[in-house]
């Protein structure tokens, strides 16, 4: 076991959140030396370890002493606060980029914390950690947390009031001080008190630390003698709270906090007020610009104070002093007893008044912007006093507005769970009170269905939405801000659910409407315009989308204008827009420049920077450069793998294609696996009828047919084909894709009539639909020119042939696979992509 003072270097990664050290720690040498061995030493070792007993006994104190003390033996140390359940998966997930993963924000918090617990269990690239979680309520909270079969040196320690740990975790119970611990913990604290008056002292406190930490603070702040606070103490009454809120800690806390109460009351009135407001935000650390920031808003308690920057600094100084309070990294932490017995004394007539100024003061945080990656620091710090403060209740629009700022927040980095959960209490609750028309209840649904679509839960996205812009529509003006966004989400879930040409004429009504109140330029008016561009190139008109991307990316790229994500994602819909239009070429070369900027700019393993590699991928692979798709789909596709779940939407389309790649690189076999996996999971995001599980079912039906099954694949594709034809029309590129694959299986299986009546109907619906030289249109013309020969007529079928090859010439040049196979005489074949932005 390693030495009990550790004077090892820092650890590699030492957690943001790892409250300072306690210089007036002592008294617990045999508990932290009962702590270390059990954590290095037995057959236990391995298990969690669970420090317990009742709040105020310094649990976390002692966590806190541990970590400092021996972080030397530690590549990394964490600290995860564990009293809200619901953030805690955050918390862990949030040491994903100091391990070189994927950051949540990139992949979302379920997947960053699989990704972490998955590394932490492997001891790669640290083998020796430990992960703090403080304040447990029950150890279902975090079991999940904790990494299975661990390596030797990963260590896992909780700190907990609950007794029932016993078969979960090695549990060592920290009971009050030994009455010799509480004598040397005084001496040390109140400096020159006497043996004999601290063992009275610690007598009358029943040796809980945290009243004798009170107490300590208050001699050496006031000068008040031993025998004085005593005498004050004895003639204390003990005020104990309510019946239905059972004390955790001795009846003699009572009498030492009213002590320290009453002392700070009279040095500074001011910063009883203060504290009394702290007591309805939550025990997590209280960010310390909240009071700087609420100095205009604030109520009547508090506006005296926080508008005077002298007074409201001395005030937070003081309860620091007293030890009623510890500012620790721009912040201040009230302990839960602490606040717990401010909310007591108060009494009920006047609680909802100190609620009130705590709600106001968080709700001066309203005016921080979420998009800004600059305030979400100060955001993490925000997310766990929603629920103690009150906001589900509020009806302050103030509060409201940073409530659904938070959300904002979460779904901005991924974590969508919480969005989701924090959007849903939000809506229900305030419609309880305002009503389902009430304009933040909107916006909470707005956001609930933004965190509903990211998750893939495409259906309820779209009801929701669709009901609220209803709702929104009726009680708000034509214009308003709202009404707008909602307009615009709509759009997403339009296209999310196949419904195209919808989407189209839906998105158009979107853009004229923001260009109207924001004008052409506005970034909200330029969104618009980027979705317009999506919705139209899935209805095949690139040309159009390729206009319409062509002119946001133009803004978008100018000095400043837009964050480097919102330019990445313009860039990559333009890559697309060009390579949909058959300039491959053009879309190769601006794919590589946009990777290259997602890479260095935004991350190589953002979500957005994989999604352009997939799109370059595509590229490559149409302008004949097999290897080099090959090699980057699989990279990418693995990447996907490494960051988000099998079934996430991006990961198939991912898969599908690297299930292209390789088909074209003559590794059918491997490919077939790939897109007989694919065809299952799609149904469960999409449906059976939507287009892009169709168009992947296309996919299998080719593969089918080049591993030996005409029969089958023209079975399929006749069923595809179908399906595509009644919810898209013949008339559109996935339509007339498979088509083309279906003439190929008529051919093979020798009905050459057949064939050739379909090619020629394609031939001539994609000239109309894509133009004459897009390369679809080339590769339906020599399938044409093949059939026209096989029966017979050579005249037509080498003419048709040799037009197309000069169109070969003049864009995708001679060399191109799909230009060599023209002029041998042989047929093509034509796969789906499924769109990446």
């Amino acid at each position: 076991m390693p030495a009990l003072q550790n004077p090892g270097p820092e650890p590699r990664i030492w957690g943001s959140r790892i409250p300072l050290r306690n210089a007036n720690f002592t008294g617990r040498e045999t508990a932290l030396s009962e702590l270390r061995t059990q954590m290095f030493e037995g057959p236990t070792a391995i298990l969690p370890h669970t420090l317990r007993g009742m709040g105020g006994v310094g649990k976390t104190q002692l966590v806190i002493e541990y970590a400092h003390r021996f972080k030397g033996d530690y590549d990394v140390v964490w600290w995860i606060a564990s009293d809200i359940p619901l953030l805690i998966p955050g918390s862990l997930g949030a040491l994903a980029e100091k391990l070189g993963l994927p950051a949540a924000k990139v992949v979302g918090i379920d997947e960053a914390c699989r990704s972490v617990l998955d590394a932490l269990r492997r001891g790669e690239p640290y083998k020796r950690w430990l992960l703090i979680f403080d304040n447990v309520n029950k150890a279902q909270d975090i079991m999940e947390m904790i990494p299975a079969g661990r390596p030797e040196q990963g260590h896992v320690l909780i700190t907990s009031r609950n007794p029932r740990w016993e078969g979960v975790a090695n549990t060592l119970v920290i009971d009050v001080f030994a009455r010799e611990e509480s004598v040397e913990f005084l001496g040390k604290r109140a400096g020159r008190m006497r043996p004999e008056d601290a063992r009275r002292l610690a007598h009358e406190l029943g040796d809980l630390p945290l009243a004798l930490e009170q107490a300590g603070a208050l001699q050496v702040e006031t000068g008040m003698s031993t025998e004085e606070y005593l005498d004050l103490l004895r003639r204390q009454p003990i005020e104990v709270m309510d019946e239905n809120q059972p004390m955790e800690y001795p009846r003699s806390m009572t009498a030492a906090w009213r002590l320290s109460i009453n002392a700070l009351e009279d040095q500074l009135p001011e910063a009883l007020q203060l504290l009394r407001c702290a007591a309805f935000f939550g025990p997590e650390p209280i960010p310390i610009d909240l009071f700087r920031w609420g100095s205009s808003g604030a109520g009547p308690l508090l506006s005296p104070i926080l508008g005077n920057p002298i007074l409201r600094t001395r005030a937070l100084r003081s309860i620091n002093n007293f030890a009623l309070g510890r500012i620790d990294d721009r912040a201040i932490q009230i302990h839960r007893l602490v606040q717990r017995l401010l909310r007591a004394d108060i009494g009920p007539d006047r609680q909802e008044e100190y609620e009130r100024e705590a709600q106001t003061l968080l709700a001066a945080a309203r005016r921080l912007p979420p998009e800004d990656e600059t305030n979400w620091g100060a955001f993490s710090r925000l997310v766990p006093h929603l629920d103690p403060v009150g906001t589900a209740k509020t009806t302050d629009g103030r509060l409201r507005d940073l409530a659904l700022n938070v959300v904002r927040y979460l779904y901005l980095i991924g974590d969508t769970e919480s969005a989701r959960t924090f959007a849903s209490s939000f809506r229900d609750n305030w419609s309880r009170i305002s009503g389902m028309d009430d304009y933040h209840v909107l916006v909470a649904e707005y956001h609930l269905g933004n965190s509903l679509r990211q998750d893939g839960r495409y259906d309820e996205a779209f009801t929701l939405v669709e009901e609220t812009l209803a709702r929104a529509r009726r009680v708000l003006d034509g214009d308003d801000d709202v009404v707008l966004q909602l307009i615009n989400a709509f759009g997403a879930d339009l296209r999310a659910k196949g419904m195209f040409r919808e989407a189209v004429a839906h998105d158009e009504d979107s853009r004229r409407r923001h260009a109207k109140k924001y004008g052409d330029t506005d970034l909200r008016t330029l969104r618009t315009m980027n979705n317009l561009a999506l919705s139209y190139a899935l209805i095949s008109d690139y040309t159009r989308a390729v206009e319409l991307q062509t002119t946001v990316n133009e803004v978008y790229n100018r000095p400043g204008a837009v964050t480097k994500l919102s330019l990445l994602i313009s860039w990559g819909g333009l890559c697309q827009a060009v390579r949909l239009s058959g300039e491959y070429q053009a879309a190769h070369d601006l794919g590589v420049d946009a990777l290259d900027y997602g890479r260095s700019e935004v991350g190589a393993n953002h979500l957005r920077t994989l999604a352009v590699a997939v799109d370059l991928a595509i590229a490559m692979r149409r302008l004949g450069r097999i290897e080099d798709a090959l090699e980057l789909a699989h990279d990418t596709y693995h990447r996907y793998e490494s960051i988000v779940t099998a079934g996430h939407p991006q990961s198939i389309s991912a898969a599908i294609s690297l299930a292209n790649a390789l088909r074209t690189n003559g590794q059918v076999d491997e490919a077939l696996e790939l897109a007989e996996d694919i065809a299952e999971r799609l149904p469960r995001i999409y449906g059976n009828d939507h287009p892009f599980t169709l168009g992947a079912l296309g996919n299998l039906a080719l593969l089918r047919r080049v591993t030996g099954d005409p029969a089958g694949a023209r079975t399929l594709d006749e069923e595809v084909l179908g399906g595509l034809d009644k919810v898209l029309g013949r008339k559109h590129h996935y339509s007339l894709t498979v088509a083309i694959d279906l003439a190929n299986d008529l051919h093979e299986l020798g009905e050459h009539e057949a064939a050739l009546d379909l090619d020629r109907q394609t031939y001539a619906q994609l000239q109309e639909l894509l133009g004459a030289e897009h390369p679809m249109t080339l590769g339906s013309a020599a399938n044409l020119a093949n059939s026209l020969e096989t029966i017979g007529k050579t005249e037509e079928a080498d003419a048709l042939r040799a037009a197309t090859l000069a169109h070969y010439d003049r864009t995708l040049g001679a060399r191109h696979p799909d230009a060599v196979l023209t002029r041998a005489g042989g047929r093509l074949d034509f796969d789906f992509d499924p769109p990446q932005f």
